[in-house]
């Protein structure tokens, strides 16, 4: 399972037979319907890595602007904040924005969460959009362009004394202190229904496109690579297509310093490890989300990590090709190539595969890291 001496790669055979049910609660679609500027994203054709790569299509779900956000997180964010507040009020799952806000409003609500950047800007958004506050813990490393894009949506945002998941257990904390709700994007025991929420919500982005993908082809995708940072997203995409009528293999892709999924496969249990600085920041965590790792566990069919440099280089590429990414959501791209290269046969790569890239963020700041690496750290 080791490709060579720099590179862990995992594979999971019995993936290729497992199977799941999903039942996608369709008053998700409605509600996301009913949300300022919401449109689907496109699905965008890379013909040229196709070509390259030898495989009949490459597509990339183009995440890049969701609702006016760089990323798809909103999805998930949304969904849960407005059954968490809806439940927290005393209302009904249907109640409007508007009516939902004003309740809200007067029960004097306060959102918190962690969030090395996306997840947390969401939250705050949806924040905005209900007229409540919005405390938002960031790791200590988390840029500055980052931090300010999260303020910019009116959120309180405090600089955690630590990692990911240190800000994890600081939001926690803070909320359980000031009785608000905690919109958290990863699970632990004892807090489980808000984070299936989250999930929940990403399956509108799921549908999409495999509709989009059908339209496109006639076909369906037999390769999902999906970008890991705790799994939500990796445990929806296993959702949907391993309950797929037609099943898709799933490849999971993270940095090679927060390879926690990874590791947690290799070991066969959940394990947490310590990460370091990496570009692709939205996948800088230690911990596998509690209710991922029994879907990834299984549903994973191979799990690779990507270095800096591959990343950078994926993000050059694919804006020569018209897709706007960032580091996390161009990881995918970086991904298969090494796959397609190295043992296709992995993840079932033939002539005929149809593969889609979760291209999860926009174009943002970051350290070039062919820099980077030719000189010290400050």
């Amino acid at each position: 399972m080791s490709h060579n001496h720099t590179r862990r790669f995992y594979v999971n055979p019995a993936a290729r037979s497992w199977r799941c049910t999903s039942t996608v609660d369709p008053r998700i679609g409605d509600f996301h319907q009913r949300l300022p500027s919401f449109a689907p994203t496109p699905l965008v054709s890379l013909d040229s890595v196709a070509t390259e790569l030898g495989v009949k299509r490459v597509f990339v779900k183009d995440e890049s602007s969701r609702m006016g956000l760089p990323a798809f997180k909103i999805l998930g964010a949304s969904w849960a904040t407005y059954r968490a507040v809806v439940r927290t009020v005393g209302l009904t799952i249907g109640v409007s924005l508007e009516d939902l806000s004003v309740a809200a409003q007067k029960a004097r609500i306060t959102l918190f969460t962690a969030t090395d950047g996306n997840h947390g800007r969401a939250v705050a958004r949806m924040a905005k959009l209900l007229g409540i506050k919005a405390s938002v813990f960031v790791p200590l490393c988390l840029d500055r362009a980052t931090r300010d894009l999260i303020a910019g949506e009116g959120a309180q945002v405090t600089a955690a004394k630590g990692d990911y998941d240190f800000a994890v257990r600081q939001a926690r904390t803070e909320a359980e202190t000031a009785g608000g709700i905690l919109i958290q994007d990863t699970a632990f025991p004892g807090y489980e229904e808000i984070p299936q929420w989250i999930v929940d919500g990403y399956s509108t982005m799921m549908s999409e496109v495999t509709e989009q993908v059908f339209a496109a082809t006639g076909s369906f995708a037999d390769l999902a690579v999906v970008p890991v940072g705790v799994g939500s997203l990796a445990q929806s995409a296993v959702i949907h297509y391993k309950s797929a009528p037609r099943p898709s293999a799933l490849l999971a892709v993270e940095p090679e310093s927060a390879a926690c999924l990874r590791e947690s496969l290799f070991n066969g249990a959940p394990t947490a490890i310590s990460t370091g600085y990496t570009i692709m920041s939205g996948m800088n965590c230690g911990t596998v989300s509690s209710i991922a790792w029994p879907v990834l566990v299984k549903g994973t069919d191979a799990s690779i990590s990507v270095s800096e440099v591959e990343a950078h280089d994926a993000v050059q590429r694919l804006r020569l090709m018209g897709v706007n990414s960032g580091p996390c959501g161009a990881a995918t791209l970086a991904a298969l190539r090494v796959v397609a290269r190295n043992d296709p046969e992995a993840v079932g790569l033939n002539a005929n595969s149809i593969v889609v890239l979760f291209c999860t963020e926009g174009v943002r700041e970051y350290d070039d890291p062919t820099v980077v690496a030719t000189s010290s750290r400050e």
